[in-house]
Formats: structure tokens, sequence, C-alpha cells
């Protein structure tokens, strides 16, 4: 899981400062149709894992928590 969200927050900071933006765009698009993939079971435990990342990472808890949102998917 922290793989995944080091990959969000890589692309993240790239289209912030518009370096290959477009084609970090489109990745976390990309990662986001694959996650908007999940069932109501995974994806219950794709928020499980990333309330575990989030209380062994406090200082990026906020973010970690806000990532599903912030990548569209309302209904995990």
């Amino acid at each position: 899981m922290r793989v995944l969200l080091t990959a969000v927050a890589t692309l993240e900071d790239l289209v912030r400062v518009g370096s290959d933006s477009r084609f970090a765009l489109s990745t976390l698009e990309e990662i986001a149709f694959e996650l908007g993939k999940m069932d109501s079971g995974e994806g219950r435990r794709f928020i499980e894992v990333l309330d575990r990342v989030a209380a062994a990472e406090p200082a990026r808890a906020a973010w970690i928590r806000d990532v599903p949102s912030a990548l569209g998917l309302e209904h995990v």
C-alpha cells in the first residue's frame, strides 16, 4: 500500500509542478479507474489498510485518508 501512496504522491507533485503533468494526470486517472473496479468488500479492505498506514504515519495521515476522495472513489 505504501508503494501505491508513494506513486500517487509523486504523480500529484508532477501535476502541480507541470513536469510531465499530462502523463502524471493520465496515470492518476488510470489508478483511479482500476481502483474503482473494487467491489464493496475490496473497498472496505482498501480503506482499512489506508487507515492502518495513516495511523503509522501521523504526519501524512490526513492526506492518506483523503486519497480515495482525491481519486474520485467516493463509493469505497
